[in-house]
């Protein structure tokens, strides 16, 4: 029975099968706090020790990096820099 995070304040549902809050962190009033908002969406990046991530996120906090395919803002910021077409021109800029 989790609670969740809305525009009016926090709520706590009742019920089986409802998916986790989001788990992506949130400034609110200066403090880092838990989004914990209603989760639509599943990380699909890769995790150690096991395939994915698998942290729960809201259509806010989620990256679409294909059909079907999420990022959680941790594993978008590590895909980002992984991704080698970043590089392709940076040889054509001269450095003083």
């Amino acid at each position: 029975m989790p609670f969740y995070r809305l525009k009016t304040g926090i709520v706590h549902v009742k019920g089986t099968r409802l998916p986790r809050p989001c788990a992506a962190h949130v400034l609110i009033d200066g403090h880092e706090q838990l989004c914990a908002a209603w989760s639509t969406y599943l990380c699909d990046g890769p995790a150690q020790g096991r395939d994915t991530c698998d942290m729960p996120l809201c259509e806010a906090h989620a990256r679409e990096i294909g059909p079907n395919r999420h990022l959680c803002p941790a594993c978008h910021l590590s895909h980002r820099y992984a991704d080698p077409q970043r590089g392709l021109f940076s040889s054509l800029i001269e450095t003083p």
